[in-house]
């Protein structure tokens, strides 16, 4: 069992962590293949939704069972930008915003102002009609795809909605779109107040927020800057292949709510957002442990299967086996922050708990390298033979005679006009 430095492993890990490239590309395309099914169904129905599921291929994930795929720019969040202009009203201390239009009729709007229970509630309805009349649908490969919608909801408010394909014949395999509905704005059309430290050039997002306090109006809206967003390639991929690590890990461990791709990258968003533009200096070992941290000691488990369950002893059994899973996942929880803490790792703890077998390599040296550097190294030390004699000049051969005046030629070059034609179609 090899000792390893905790921070340089997880950066590895996560530099060198790759999916199936083929898998992968079914992925993308059968992703493909059912957004364009779900949407032209709205379009038939003519849902008011039918215009806004551009970004929906971002929210998309594949899993299979302790294996995950996203693409790289994932989001959680389906943002929508409306084509009218909006007065807001921001609270400082609730961290939220009221959007206001006078004598405006829309299904999102209630009372001059838009109100997330309403958007929420008819995208849910829109939803459930579409995928129920798609039901199936075949993919490029000849996988058949069985497509169900669920809504996660709170006091029967649904926050946020999720269609998933599962893969016939398959054990928990599939593809899975889960999101947030928000608005999006532009910062330099709708500015954010100052306290929100947001930066010079930004887009802004307004999401429907969970009364679990009995705190909020019901039309306040959270307010979030998606700084996730304006990160390079490089950024985003070490994200990425973070998140697919922890997926594994805590799938592996079977803490399968925690393990959730819902919960998985919001829980990173949220890092984001706490951290702010500092997350992007963040190694991946931090960015890990937080991003856990989020998921193992805030209540958005107890949501999730308060969504799920029906009856009182379905929910007697989840509610037990979630509080399982969440024992399980803060002791992983304290395990990280102590290898974070004396930064070291051992290759028997990757193995057990990330189901990956770590090769450290080490850099070596070829036999016949060492022998030509010790052949080198000698005759360095080895004093320095005399140099050899210059050998005598040479003399050039003479030139032979001129010939006769008679004979004499003489050789020149004469230029040959071109042509205008030639002149007008001739290439540089």
């Amino acid at each position: 069992m090899a000792m390893l430095n905790f921070v340089d492993t997880f950066e590895l890990m996560a530099l060198n962590f790759h999916g199936d490239e083929e898998q992968h590309h079914r992925f993308v395309h059968d992703a493909k293949l059912l957004i364009d099914a779900i949407v032209n169904q709205l379009h038939k129905n003519n849902s008011i939704f039918k215009d806004y599921m551009g970004e929906l291929r971002k929210t998309a994930s594949f899993v299979s069972q302790i294996n995950m795929d996203m693409p790289l720019g994932f989001e959680v969040f389906l943002t929508i930008r409306l084509p009218i202009s909006l007065s807001a009203s921001f609270n400082e201390k609730q961290r939220s915003v009221q959007l206001y239009r006078a004598n405006y009729t829309h299904p999102f709007f209630f009372a001059d102002a838009i109100n997330p229970k309403c958007m929420n509630l008819r995208l849910q309805q829109d939803l459930q009609r579409a995928v129920g009349q798609v039901a199936c649908i075949a993919g490029y490969w000849g996988a058949i795809y069985d497509i169900k919608y669920t809504a996660l909801s709170y006091n029967r408010v649904p926050f946020a909605h999720q269609v998933f394909a599962a893969e016939r014949g398959a054990h928990n395999r599939g593809i899975c779109f889960d999101f947030i509905v928000a608005l999006e704005f532009d910062g330099a059309e709708m500015p954010l107040p100052i306290y929100y430290k947001a930066p010079i050039c930004y887009k802004w997002i307004a999401y429907g927020l969970v009364d679990v306090n009995q705190n909020h109006n019901s039309a306040d809206w959270g307010v979030l800057v998606p700084r996730w967003q304006s990160a390079n390639m490089g950024l985003r991929l070490r994200s990425h292949n973070m998140l697919l690590l922890l997926h594994r890990l805590l799938y592996a461990q079977r803490c399968f709510t925690l393990a959730v791709p819902f919960l998985v990258k919001f829980c990173f968003f949220m890092t984001t957002v706490d951290c702010g533009e500092r997350y992007k200096r963040m190694g991946v070992a931090h960015l890990m442990v937080t991003t856990l941290g989020h998921q193992v000691f805030r209540n958005y488990c107890e949501l999730i299967v308060k969504s799920t369950v029906g009856d009182h002893a379905t929910n007697i059994a989840a509610t037990k086996e979630l509080r399982e899973q969440q024992v399980r996942g803060k002791g992983i929880f304290a395990m990280l922050a102590k290898g974070l803490e004396l930064n070291v790792i051992s290759t028997q703890f990757i193995a057990d708990y990330f189901q990956i077998k770590y090769l450290k390599v080490t850099e070596t040296t070829a036999p016949a390298t060492t022998a030509a550097a010790a052949t080198l190294q000698k005759s360095k030390s080895a004093p320095a033979p005399a140099p050899p004699p210059p050998p005598p000049p040479v003399l050039p051969p003479l030139p032979p005679p001129p010939p006769p005046a008679q004979l004499r030629v003489t050789t020149r070059v004469i230029p040959r006009a071109v042509p205008p034609c030639r002149k007008q179609h001739r290439s540089i």
